[in-house]
């Protein structure tokens, strides 16, 4: 009697082990996974450490989503590469058929400098002017403590842009390179961009805005336009648009090229695995501030940069306003009519929303802008 009890708890233990190994994801090389550390997000990293810094950040994001489009969001993987090694192994393809709607991959300022290194090595002939390596050393801890936060505030709202376009379009396939194509949500341009300003806690390039309140565009036309297209200058950010409405400063059409990684000039920072633009725009951005209008109040920053980073903006903002101005629930209302492929126009003017004077609605809101603390 006791053998065949025996054999029969041996059978019951290996099918069990079946089971529980049947239920475990394919896991990757050289990566640590944390499971469930935010609520719909497993996180894959060389240790906790580094996961740390998104933790908060994400799962404020993905509460804001959650209270915007429901709990039902698609479950999402961030891998977060401490070497070069490790983002080379990421196989997007394979990472979704884990089960996951969306995956996102950042890394690391170290990271970033090799593969800033990497770049300039291949421009200057293989070696690292002096110069430059002394100025990388020599960088303040607080330097790196801020790429760091603008890489989190990056992948949070790249966090947005993933999850609008996977639960939203039910028979897109997700790409990572096409988080900067707005034509993939069915939102309009505004609306994606305000929530994701919204779900990351920043208002992108406010004080660029509050310089150049005269250079706007009309929030008539914003709700309803194309966001500008960026031309690509180091094989990063473009795409974006969906055609329709052009800009009034020239911005405004393009074909939906699927862009890779984030704007240039937009959220800045990087992160996708499609590259670092933003992080450069940024740099020109903050190196080259100096007054003036848009032609001429800088030399190396692009017009159609100029027209992104505005356009980006006020959506940012005037999403932010109408949140104050009206809550919640009536966002919600706002966002499902916008599914519907209703104008945002004719719901903003709404006399129970923000009535039906666009001027004096404008009015308000530039007030509102002047007032923030950037």
């Amino acid at each position: 009697m006791v053998r065949p009890v025996i054999a029969a708890f041996i059978l019951t233990v290996t099918l069990g082990i079946g089971r529980v190994n049947a239920q475990q994801p394919v896991g990757f090389k050289n990566f640590t996974s944390f499971r469930q550390v935010v609520t719909g997000i497993d996180f894959f990293a060389s240790n906790r450490q580094v996961v740390a810094p998104y933790e908060k950040p994400a799962a404020e994001a993905m509460a804001k989503l959650r209270e915007l489009f429901g709990t039902n969001l698609p479950k999402g993987a961030i891998f977060i590469c401490s070497t070069l090694e490790q983002k080379d192994s990421i196989y997007e393809p394979k990472v979704l058929k884990m089960g996951y709607g969306w995956t996102l991959t950042a890394t690391t300022p170290d990271v970033r400098t090799q593969e800033m290194l990497a770049r300039i090595k291949s421009q200057m002939g293989g070696e690292v002017p002096a110069e430059i390596m002394t100025r990388l050393r020599s960088r303040p801890p607080e330097m790196t403590a801020d790429a760091e936060k603008q890489m989190v505030s990056t992948m949070v709202q790249q966090m947005a842009h993933a999850v609008i376009q996977v639960l939203l379009v039910k028979d897109l396939q997700f790409r990572s390179s096409r988080l900067d194509d707005m034509g993939k949500s069915p939102l309009q341009d505004w609306l994606d961009i305000g929530i994701a300003s919204y779900v990351s806690g920043t208002q992108a390039n406010l004080a660029y805005l509050q310089q150049h309140m005269d250079q706007t565009f009309p929030i008539e036309d914003i709700l309803s336009m194309s966001r500008p297209f960026v031309a690509s200058s180091s094989g990063g950010g473009g795409g974006g648009n969906r055609g329709g409405n052009a800009a009034r400063t020239g911005g405004g059409n393009a074909d939906a090229g699927g862009g890779q990684g984030m704007p240039q000039a937009g959220f800045g920072g990087g992160g996708n695995n499609a590259g670092s633009s933003g992080g450069q725009g940024m740099a020109r951005v903050q190196g080259g501030f100096g007054g003036g209008g848009r032609g001429g109040m800088q030399r190396n920053l692009p017009k159609d940069e100029q027209d992104r980073m505005l356009f980006d903006s006020e959506a940012s903002t005037f999403f932010a306003f109408m949140l104050e101005k009206v809550g919640i629930e009536k966002i919600k209302v706002l966002i499902t009519q916008a599914q519907e492929g209703k104008e945002s126009r004719d719901f903003v003017t709404q006399a129970d929303v923000l009535g039906p004077d666009f001027e004096k609605i404008e009015g308000s809101w530039a007030d509102w802008v002047k007032a923030l603390k950037p």
